[in-house]
C-alpha cells in the first residue's frame, strides 16, 4: 500500500467506529460512480459545502485526506478530479478502502487466554487534539529558543513607535479634556499594550509573508495546488504541492510547525503567522496564548496588565482587541474555539460570539460536560505539575475565574448592539477568502480619474493576471490596480471564479444568487469633452444566463442611459456634455443548481495572460 493512502487511513482509524463507517462509505461510493462512469463530469466534480461532504466527510479526520489521495484536487468551490487521473490508480484506493472497512465491521478478536485483558478508553479525537495543542505551546517557554527570537525583534524601533503612540494619545486625551472637561482617569492604556499594536503592525507588514500559491521556479509564473503530501519530517504538519500549468514543475510548500524555522522562513498562512507571534510575544515577556478556531483559523491573545483581561490579536489582519470580526465580519459559523498557554487550556468561544444559542447547536464533537470536566482535568494536572508555584496557581485560578465571568453571555434584552463594521477578511487572496466565506464586498469605492492633459486613453482589464491599466495616448500607463475589486465602483454577489479542471478564469455571480451586478466609474477631465466612447469585452453566457450591458453619462443637470446590445464592439458619440460614465454589467438567468454559472464575464483561458478581457477606450476633444 502507498505510504499516503497509509498515513490517510491511520488518520481515519482514530475516528470513533460510526464516524469512521459513514467516511468510508461516502469515499467508497465516489469510487464506485467514477468507475462506472469514468466520462461523466458530474461524478467528478463535488461541491465543497455539498451537504454529504460536510456532514460525513469533514468530520472525520483523514477523510478529506483519503479524498485527496483517490485524486481529487480542490479549487476553493469544488473538489474535482482531473479527467487524466488512472481509474487502475482509483481501483487500487478502492480495495484498500473496502479491506479497511471489512476489518472494522467484521473485526478479527483475537483468543484470550490467562490474564484479562486491561480495557482500553479511547478518548475522541477532539479531545486528544486538545491534549496535544496544550503539549505543543511549551516550547514557547524554552529560554534558548526565545533568547534565539531576540535576535529577529527590532525591539528599539517597536518602543520608539510606542512612545509615539503614547505622546499622541496623551495629546488627544489631552485636548479632549480641555474642550468637554472629560474625567480622563479610566484611560488605562500603557506603554506595554502600545507596544503590541506595533509589534502587529511591523509582524505583518515587514517581517512575515502570506502564501496562497508558490512561483514556478523555472517560468516563474504562479502555481496551482495540486496535492498534499505526508511528511517524513516532525517540524512539517504535511506538505502541500503546487504545479505549474505552464511547464509542469511542481513545487513543495513544507506547512512547518516548528516555530524556530519559521523565524528563518517568515512565510505561510495563519496556523504560521500565530505560531510565529505568539513565540515572538513570549519572548517579550507577554503572557501570551495561541487561540485555534475549530473552523479553521489561529491568532493570539495577550494578558493586558491595565485592562485586567485578555485581549484578541490577530497578526494576519494587523488588528487588536475586536474578537467579533470573526463571526460579524468574516461570517463564520463558529462552534469551538480554544486558546492555550503554559499554564491553562480554556474554552473562549463565547468572547467570540453574539449568538450563544446557535453556536452550542453547532457543538457536537463531544458534550459540554465531557469538554469542561476534560479541560478542569488537564489544567489540574499542569498546574500540580513539579516546579509549578503556588502564587503562581493563585494567580492564574483568580484570573480564569474573571474570565469566566466576563464570558458570562447577558440576557437578550441587556445585550449591548455592535455596530462597529467590521468588514471581511484581508489577509489571502479575494478568491481564496471568498471560497472560505471569509469575504465582505465593502471596499472604498474606486473613481477612474482621467489626467486633464490626456487626449485619448483606455483602461485595460486582464482577468488571467487580474489587473488594471489605464493607459495614455503615448501607450504609458499611467495607472495600474491590481485585483479586480480594486478597480470597480461597487458591486453585489460577484466574485473571480477559477476553474483549474478547465483551465479557465472568470467573473461570475456568487453560489446561490439570483442577481450580480458590478460598476465601473470615471471621472472626465473637466476642461474637455468626450467625444468618442467605446466598449469591448470578452462574455460566454450558458443554458438562459443573460449579461445586460449599460453605459451612464452624467452631467451637471442630466443623465443619459444607453443599453449596450453587442458588448464585443460598442461605440458612441452620445456622452459629450458628461463629466462622469458609469459601465454597468448585470448577471441573471441560468438553470439548476449551478445557475450562477451560466453567466461569465470575460472568461479566458488561464495560458493567456496577455490577452486583454476589457477595454474602455475615451477620445476626448
Amino acid at each position: 500500500m502507498d505510504h499516503n493512502l497509509q498515513h490517510c487511513l491511520n488518520l481515519l482509524n482514530e475516528n470513533d467506529k460510526e464516524i469512521k463507517l459513514k467516511a468510508l462509505k461516502v469515499l467508497l461510493d465516489i469510487c464506485d460512480n467514477i468507475m462506472k462512469y469514468p466520462d461523466d463530469i458530474k461524478y467528478r466534480r463535488i461541491k465543497v459545502g455539498n451537504q454529504v461532504i460536510m456532514n460525513k466527510l469533514l468530520p472525520a479526520s483523514g477523510g478529506i485526506e483519503c479524498l485527496f489521495e483517490i485524486g481529487f484536487q480542490e479549487d476553493g468551490e469544488y473538489f474535482f478530479l482531473p479527467m487524466n487521473t488512472s481509474i487502475s490508480k482509483i481501483k487500487d484506493v478502492k480495495k484498500h478502502l473496502d479491506d479497511f472497512q471489512s476489518k472494522i465491521i467484521n473485526p478479527q478478536i483475537p483468543k484470550v487466554t490467562g490474564t484479562k485483558p486491561k480495557i482500553i478508553i479511547n478518548k475522541p479525537t477532539f479531545l486528544n487534539k486538545i491534549e496535544s495543542m496544550f503539549n505543543d505551546v511549551l516550547q514557547y517557554e524554552d529560554k534558548n529558543l526565545q533568547e534565539y527570537t531576540k535576535k529577529y525583534i527590532p525591539i528599539d524601533v517597536l518602543q520608539i513607535g510606542a512612545m509615539k503612540r503614547m505622546r499622541s494619545l496623551q495629546m488627544n486625551i489631552k485636548s479632549k479634556k480641555s474642550i468637554d472637561n472629560t474625567d480622563t482617569s479610566e484611560n488605562k492604556i500603557t506603554i506595554d499594550d502600545l507596544l503590541i499594536v506595533e509589534l502587529l503592525d511591523w509582524f505583518k507588514n515587514k517581517f512575515f509573508t502570506w502564501v496562497n500559491s508558490l512561483p514556478c521556479g523555472i517560468c516563474k509564473t504562479s502555481c496551482k495546488f495540486n496535492r498534499t503530501e505526508m511528511p517524513n519530517d516532525p517540524r512539517v504538519s504535511r506538505i502541500e504541492i503546487h504545479k505549474c500549468a505552464d511547464c509542469g514543475k511542481e513545487e513543495k510548500f513544507p506547512r512547518y510547525n516548528d516555530p524556530k524555522i519559521l523565524l528563518t522562513t517568515r512565510r505561510g498562512r495563519c496556523g504560521e503567522w500565530a505560531n510565529a507571534f505568539t513565540l515572538i510575544c513570549r519572548t517579550l515577556g507577554y503572557d501570551a496564548r495561541l487561540v485555534h478556531d475549530e473552523t479553521d483559523h489561529v491568532w493570539t491573545e495577550i494578558w493586558s496588565v491595565a485592562s485586567n483581561r485578555w485581549i484578541h490579536a490577530d497578526p494576519c489582519e494587523n488588528t487588536i482587541d475586536r474578537p467579533l470580526l470573526y463571526e460579524k465580519g468574516w461570517k463564520k459559523k463558529l462552534t469551538y474555539v480554544i486558546a492555550y498557554s503554559r499554564d491553562e487550556v480554556q474554552d473562549v468561544t463565547w468572547r467570540y460570539t453574539r449568538e450563544q444559542e446557535i453556536v452550542l447547536k453547532r457543538r457536537n464533537e463531544c458534550t459540554e460536560e465531557s469538554l469542561s470536566s476534560f479541560i478542569w482535568q488537564l489544567n489540574e494536572r499542569r498546574q500540580s505539575a513539579h516546579g509549578y508555584s503556588a502564587a503562581r496557581k493563585a494567580f492564574v485560578t483568580k484570573r480564569r475565574i474573571m474570565e469566566l465571568v466576563e464570558l458570562l453571555q447577558p440576557p437578550p434584552g441587556m445585550r449591548v448592539s455592535d455596530d462597529d463594521d467590521y468588514g471581511g477578511r484581508i489577509s489571502g487572496d479575494v478568491d481564496w477568502r471568498i471560497s472560505r466565506g471569509e469575504f465582505s464586498e465593502k471596499h472604498e469605492p474606486n473613481v477612474w480619474k482621467i489626467p486633464e492633459d490626456v487626449k485619448e486613453c483606455k483602461i485595460c482589464y486582464f482577468i488571467v493576471e487580474d489587473i488594471y491599466e489605464l493607459i495614455d495616448d503615448s501607450k504609458k500607463v499611467i495607472d495600474k490596480k491590481n485585483t479586480w475589486i480594486n478597480g470597480i465602483y461597487s458591486c453585489e454577489n460577484i466574485f473571480r471564479k477559477i476553474e483549474n479542471d478547465w483551465n479557465n478564469v472568470y467573473l461570475s455571480r456568487k453560489p446561490n444568487s439570483e442577481f450580480g451586478k458590478i460598476i465601473w466609474r470615471i471621472k472626465l477631465p473637466s476642461n474637455r469633452y468626450l467625444e468618442n466612447f467605446k466598449l469591448t469585452a470578452i462574455t460566454e453566457t450558458f443554458e438562459n444566463g443573460n449579461i445586460k450591458w449599460s453605459v451612464i453619462g452624467k452631467s451637471m443637470d442630466t443623465l443619459k442611459k444607453i443599453e449596450i446590445e453587442n458588448c464585443k464592439n460598442f461605440e458612441t458619440k452620445s456622452f459629450n456634455n458628461s463629466n462622469e460614465i458609469n459601465i454597468i454589467a448585470e448577471l441573471t438567468g441560468g438553470n439548476g443548481d449551478n445557475a450562477w454559472q451560466h453567466a461569465q464575464l470575460f472568461r479566458q483561458n488561464l495560458n493567456n495572460p496577455d490577452n486583454c478581457s476589457m477595454t474602455i477606450s475615451l477620445i476626448f476633444k
